[in-house]
């Protein structure tokens, strides 16, 4: 079989622009952005919102406020007291990085979503995405 030398690029240089190892490559799309968002009050404890994913209430609440700026690519909240929120959204962030999203995010006080839960300790990291 014949091989062909590859004189210029690397195996990142076809796939996604400004790519390096170590971080999320796409093939299609913009540049995603992944955060672990863990809902907390503010005594920095955390909120069990497995029982808050309803119409209006906090969950919902804090979804809307992020799709304000950028597109929810995955979602998964965790069935647990753990109050962790995990997205992936497009674009980079769409103007969302670890420290605007938790100020926003905690921003929205003591009375999120319809039955008043308290979220102003809630805090973000930028987590980047692994598989398995």
């Amino acid at each position: 079989m014949a091989q062909i030398t590859r004189v210029h690029g690397d195996v990142l240089s076809g796939v996604n622009q400004n790519a390096t190892v170590g971080e999320l490559v796409t093939f299609g799309g913009s540049k995603a952005k992944c955060f672990k968002i863990l809902v907390k009050d503010s005594a920095n404890v955390a909120v069990d919102i497995s029982n808050e994913a309803q119409s209006g209430e906090a969950v919902e609440t804090i979804i809307f406020e992020i799709l304000k700026i950028s597109s929810l690519l995955f979602l998964q909240i965790e069935n647990d007291s753990s109050g962790q929120i995990s997205i992936m959204i497009e674009h980079d962030g769409g103007g969302w990085d670890h420290s605007t999203l938790q100020s926003t995010l905690s921003g929205l006080g003591t009375t999120c979503g319809i039955n008043n839960i308290d979220v102003s300790g809630t805090t973000v990291e930028d987590i980047g995405f692994k598989l398995a």
